[in-house]
Parts: structure tokens; sequence; C-alpha cells
């Protein structure tokens, strides 16, 4: 049988086809970045430059990038507990697409963004954004003063949505590669999703570039990293950056870190990762990355990996989960004023 390898990561809906196979959709998905589970593995979808749907587990550091091919490998694997060959996959895939048992991109309900987006579209949503207004970071205790400070001024902004008659407005952060903004991440009140591709981006607060940095600070969101400002260095005198990898830590990101160093004086970088297992792992994660430490993250307990963070000195964990549930409590904010 000939095998299309290229038709078959292009041409069979990912989300649909997991789906059918009994994964659901959980917290954080969208139509253009689904996030699913089968109760054991948690991944995210997104479609390469190439177009063809590829998704990473967004628990552990070894799957990015990988195709159906490599999903239906492993699926057949932990179901019958032999492992097929690609090519093998290959043609059981090819029979689906032959007799018309898949649903295609054009037939689906879900679209799977690109993870990459060429000049004319990227500067499409540059333009529609405007400084920021409303009270979105206000509602979850963070000051005016801080938005505008001088870490975090011309950070934040707002992009009107209108989708079926209604109208949203989305509070986004630019997301900067080592080319500059490639994208953005944007979130409301039930909604976070980025536009174009983070692999390789991170989103950054404001710095003085005539001086040393102080402190570099890493964080899962931007909105954890004000809370971290306000929380403990408003109205500093020490040049502080924060950035965000808005999720999930990827390689891309960490290599994007270490051009950071390499390019500016940095006298000291630090996590403020959330107080979690998966925030534990991140933290770990750097720490292989950056300082070359031999730590198996995918086989420790929740209890192990908080021990192993517990021992480093370049960590800040919230008490709560995440530095924003901090600073809620700080302001006597719940969900039920909120």
């Amino acid at each position: 049988m000939k095998v299309d390898f290229n038709q078959i990561k292009t041409a069979i809906s990912l989300p649909d086809f997991l789906l059918q196979l009994g994964w659901k959709f959980v917290s954080g998905s969208s139509n253009t970045c689904p996030k699913m589970s089968n109760g054991t593995h948690t991944i995210v979808i997104k479609r390469n430059a190439q177009n063809q749907y590829t998704y990473w587990d967004v628990h552990s550091d070894s799957i990015r990038g990988r195709s159906i091919l490599d999903f239906m490998q492993e699926h057949l694997f932990e179901t019958t507990g032999k492992r097929p060959s690609l090519r093998e996959v290959g043609e059981i895939l090819q029979k689906y697409i032959n007799t018309n048992r898949i649903v295609t991109p054009e037939q689906s309900r879900y679209d799977v963004g690109n993870t990459s987006m060429n000049m004319n579209e990227l500067q499409f949503y540059l333009n529609q954004l405007k400084p920021y207004s409303g009270n979105y970071l206000q509602k979850r205790g963070i000051k005016k003063e801080s938005i505008e400070s001088k870490v975090f001024q011309n950070t934040f902004f707002i992009r009107e949505v209108r989708n079926k008659g209604s109208v949203y407005w989305n509070v986004c952060v630019k997301m900067y590669s080592e080319k500059g903004v490639e994208a953005i991440s944007q979130r409301n009140e039930t909604f976070k999703g980025i536009i174009g591709g983070k692999f390789d981006c991170l989103a950054t607060s404001s710095h003085d570039k005539s001086r040393p940095i102080d402190i570099l600070y890493v964080g899962e969101s931007i909105i954890d990293c004000i809370s971290h400002y306000q929380l403990k260095h408003e109205n500093t005198p020490l040049n502080l950056v924060y950035v965000s990898t808005e999720g999930t830590l990827t390689e891309g990101q960490m290599r994007l870190l270490r051009i950071i160093l390499d390019k500016n004086e940095v006298k000291a970088m630090r996590t403020i990762f959330d107080n979690d297992k998966q925030g534990y792992k991140y933290t770990l994660w750097m720490q292989r990355y950056f300082y070359g430490k031999d730590i198996d993250t995918e086989n420790m307990s929740t209890t192990e990996l908080a021990a192993e963070v517990a021992m480093l000195d370049s960590v800040e964990l919230p008490e709560h989960k995440d530095w924003n549930d901090d600073l809620k409590i700080v302001y006597n904010i719940t969900e039920e004023s909120h």
C-alpha cells in the first residue's frame, strides 16, 4: 500500500481522532489550541509550519512536536502490548483516509491554530492591541500602580473580539522570540490561549536596558509575575525582569533564556513557578538544563519533587498554589467577590 505520511499528518483532524478513542477536553482547552486527556496523559495540540497536527505532553519534557503516527504507535502499544513500526501505523491510518473513516480539518469544528504566523498575520493581530483598560487585573488584586510601574509599563494590552453577536475583551501580552514578537498570549474570564507559537517565545516585562539586570524571574503566568512583583518588590530600585512561559515550560523557552543570559548582564535568575507538582517539575527542568543536575522528574512523587525543590536556593514558591492566589488572600479577594 502506498502511504502518504504528510497526508496522514495533515488530513486527519487529531482532536476528532482522539475523541473517537475516548479522550476528553480538559480545563484550558480551546478550539484553536485543544488540550485533551485520557486520564493518564494530557496533551496540547497545535499545527506546525508545514500545517501538520502535532502535540506535546504537558507532563513530560520528552514528548514534544509528535504527530498522529507517534500517537497511534503508542496507543497500539498500550492497548495490545506490541509496538508496531511507523510503517505499519502509516498503513493503518492510510486505510482510514482511503475509506473516509476520518474527520478532516475542513469538517472539524476545531480550528487548530498553526504554531507560527507570517508577518502579515502577526501584524494584523498586533494592530488590534490597545492600551490596557478595564478591571480584569484589578479584580485579581493587582493595583493600577503595579500595572503602570517601570517594571510592567507597556506590558498589558486589550483586544476586542466579536463572536456570534457577542463582544469580548481579551487581556493580552506580547511573547518574544530571539527575533522579536512572534506570539500573543490572551485571556478573559473564561478563556486562555495563544495566537501564534509559544514554543520558543516568552512574555516579558519592561526593564532599564542601560544597566545590569539584578534579578531575572521566570514564572508560569504573567499574572503571577506581576502579583509577585506587587507582593515582594513594589517600588524597588532593583532592575528586575519578569518572563513568563504562559503555560507549559518548553525546551525552546529554556534555549531562549540561555540566549537572554548570554546577551545581558544578569546578576541572578530565580524561578517563581506554581506550588504544585507541575511547578516543581518546571523548577527541576530548569536546574537540569542550566546547571546539569541529573534529576528524573518523571518517576518522582509530588512529595519527592517538593523535597528536591526545597533544597534549592534560586527558587521562590508561593504559600498557596500560585502568586496571584497569595495576592488575593492578602487583599481578601474571594471567588464570590471576584
